[in-house]
């Protein structure tokens, strides 16, 4: 009779620590921040939402739909090349007879130049954007921005090539 009580005592105590764990706002994700995200049809979806709040006529969101659809276009187009480069990266690396060291650093570095392309076209989008709307809207939407929650407050700064999570997970030891 001991056993069995302790046994449901100890699997309810489990589960709900596990149910409390993942309810705890450290696994909370920047996604919340949606308009600050890499998608750049969150920003437009925000826009279109929130068109009458920022006063953005119809021809300012057609040329910010054009301008998005553009960037997204460029993008799959960069995204695909990347994950042939990765791919032909992987069968480089696995040959172990016939390996070629400069061919591996020729396609790390052309991995690295297709993402730095893709973060250099999403901040493009942002500042044509920006450019499209009048000084009101602008402040109007940094002001949005400052009043989205803040979850970076749970992400850790890690120093130089350190493994590991940046999310803090909590510490039961005091």
């Amino acid at each position: 009779m001991k056993k069995t009580t302790t046994i449901i005592i100890l699997s309810m105590g489990f589960f709900l620590f596990a149910a409390g764990l993942s309810a705890s706002p450290q696994m909370t994700r920047l996604k919340n921040r949606d308009f600050m995200r890499p998608d750049p049809e969150k920003l437009l979806d925000v826009l279109k939402a929130r068109q009458d709040e920022f006063k953005i006529t119809d021809e300012q969101m057609k040329k910010i739909e054009e301008l998005t659809f553009q960037m997204e276009d460029k993008a799959l187009k960069l995204k695909s090349d990347i994950a042939s480069t990765q791919l032909e990266l992987k069968r480089t690396i696995r040959d172990r007879e016939n390996r070629d060291y400069e061919k591996i650093k020729s396609l790390f570095v052309k991995s690295a130049e297709l993402r730095a392309d893709m973060v250099i076209n999403r901040m493009t989008l942002r500042d044509d954007i920006r450019n499209i709307l009048t000084p009101e809207q602008r402040a109007a939407l940094k002001e949005m921005g400052k009043k989205a929650p803040l979850v970076r407050r749970f992400i850790k700064r890690r120093t130089p090539f350190q493994r590991g999570s940046r999310i803090k997970r909590p510490s039961f030891r005091r």
